[in-house]
């Protein structure tokens, strides 16, 4: 689906994107809402976690998503890359993911390597976060 520079759907943007299974674990109440109503607005089906135990169990229960979202600072237990690792184990591939940090330290470089997994800074812009999301639908859709 094409975007504009303000994150809304191009006019004339094919809609082969809609309906994509998003898994979105966020701890804040606030950025939570925020980013699933985004996405749902732009025709994603999300699911929500607030902890890596919890997107465990929703990895669990839908083991066909198609991508994951996930905030890397989780409150109590638990890391973007661990919600990552446990994810991609429960759905058994590289599921293609956005980890978003306001960290700009070496935690980032860990990410580097994967090419199925991108960091995004905060605070985020919601048309580049719908960028990734298209950029990644594609690439570990054919991937796979």
């Amino acid at each position: 689906m094409a975007v504009s520079s303000n994150g809304e759907p191009a006019s004339g943007a094919a809609t082969d994107d809609r309906s994509r299974h998003i898994l979105l674990v966020e701890d804040h109440p606030v950025a939570l809402l925020a980013t699933q109503s985004l996405l749902e607005a732009h025709g994603y089906r999300v699911t929500s976690a607030s902890s890596l135990e919890e997107a465990i169990e929703r990895a669990r229960a839908y083991p066909d998503l198609d991508l994951l979202i996930t905030d890397y600072h989780l409150a109590g237990m638990g890391t973007g890359k661990q919600v990552v690792s446990a994810v991609r184990a429960m759905c058994g591939r590289d599921l293609g993911a956005v980890v978003i940090s306001g960290d700009t330290g070496s935690a980032v470089h860990q990410f580097d390597s994967d090419s199925r997994l991108c960091w995004l800074g905060k605070p985020v812009n919601p048309a580049r976060l719908l960028a990734l999301l298209k950029h990644l639908l594609q690439h570990c859709s054919t991937a796979q």
